[in-house]
């Protein structure tokens, strides 16, 4: 992981040079205006990756690839094409000449790794960042297709970018989001808790799981069949989300249970959440068949951490544990419940 995020540093600041090359050099002052802005978003990414390597040597980072060496000399071969591009410039670049060489700079960024690190690495920026990323395409995309018309070369290079992006992105979505209701997948629950449990054992920040558990589903797909058990599900999924903060994760983490991660939220906000959860679902009229609608219920489960300064990071599989004894006691009631929080703290004892 660490070779492929110094990778990733190399890639921007190889882009970042050839592009302040570039503007020195090139003789159309609008474009090389715009090869200057294209510089300074370069450092700004690779400042992107020198964050997480900080994170990385702290401990506070999840191991997103299981086969790094492969990817790492992918990445490498990135940097030297690269240095191609800068070593292939004339020393007076038109601006024909510059948007070629900023075109071929950008295509070499679109790996599909930079999208996998942004999203499964950054919770609560990755949204910003995926549009800042996007600014870089369109913004080259666009003056290929003015200096060089429909029908050229270049115009379809500008197709060819965007198109990439656009699949890249598609190719992000599959790795960490479920395909039914579009919400995170395990995976992107194991990157994203891994590394908020590492904050809040640094720091000694609450961190909770509200785990939520649609009541009696599989009536639902007995009765009415999975196509409506499927709009129950994506019903619920838009529920949760419309529920929840910004900076929480929203899962699907079996086939009637969701889990939201909530950083910074301590047991009796969690419990306040978790009602607010119930009461979004009850209110929800999914359509059925012949005119039908459904209500809902689910019933929730919280576990929170909230271990002393400098700890050791819990394992997602005892967050999911204590979430699933919460939701154990509300079910004898029957449904449409929220469970007593199960809290993990570190005890003095315990150190």
């Amino acid at each position: 992981m660490r070779e492929i995020l110094e990778s990733c540093v190399r890639i921007d600041e190889s882009a970042q040079s050839a592009y302040l090359d570039m503007q020195a050099k090139c003789t159309d002052a609008g474009v090389a205006a715009m090869i200057g802005w294209l510089a300074a978003g370069k450092a700004v990414h690779a400042g992107w990756w020198r964050e997480l390597l900080e994170e990385w040597d702290a401990g506070r980072l999840p191991d997103a690839w299981s086969q790094s060496e492969g990817a790492t000399a992918d990445l490498e071969a990135i940097v030297e094409e690269l240095s191609l591009v800068a070593a292939g410039l004339s020393d007076a670049p038109d601006a024909q000449e510059a948007l070629q060489a900023a075109a071929r700079i950008e295509f070499l960024s679109l790996d599909p790794v930079f999208s996998e690190l942004i999203e499964l690495s950054e919770p609560g920026l990755a949204h910003a960042r995926h549009e800042a990323w996007d600014a870089h395409i369109n913004a080259v995309a666009a003056a290929l297709d003015d200096a060089f018309g429909a029908g050229s070369p270049e115009a379809f290079m500008s197709t060819v970018l965007r198109r990439t992006r656009h699949h890249n992105q598609a190719v992000t979505r599959f790795a960490t989001r479920d395909s039914l209701t579009g919400l995170g997948n395990r995976r992107a629950l194991a990157a994203q808790a891994g590394q908020w449990a590492s904050w809040s054992a640094r720091y000694g920040g609450a961190m909770s799981f509200v785990l939520v558990d649609i009541d009696r589903f599989r009536e639902i797909n007995d009765v009415w069949g999975h196509g409506v058990g499927d709009r129950v599900l994506v019903a619920l999924a838009k529920a949760i989300k419309a529920t929840v903060r910004s900076a929480d994760l929203v899962t699907r983490l079996g086939d009637d249970e969701f889990i939201v991660l909530a950083p910074e939220l301590e047991p009796d906000g969690a419990k306040i959440l978790a009602g607010r959860l119930l009461a979004n679902i009850r209110a929800l009229k999914v359509p059925a068949e012949g005119g039908a609608y459904l209500t809902l219920t689910a019933s929730a489960g919280i576990a929170t951490v909230f271990d002393p300064p400098d700890s050791q990071p819990r394992a997602l599989s005892d967050m999911l544990a204590a979430a699933d004894r919460s939701l154990a006691s509300a079910k004898p009631d029957g449904h449409d419940a929220v469970g007593e929080p199960v809290v993990l703290i570190t005890t003095a004892s315990e150190d």
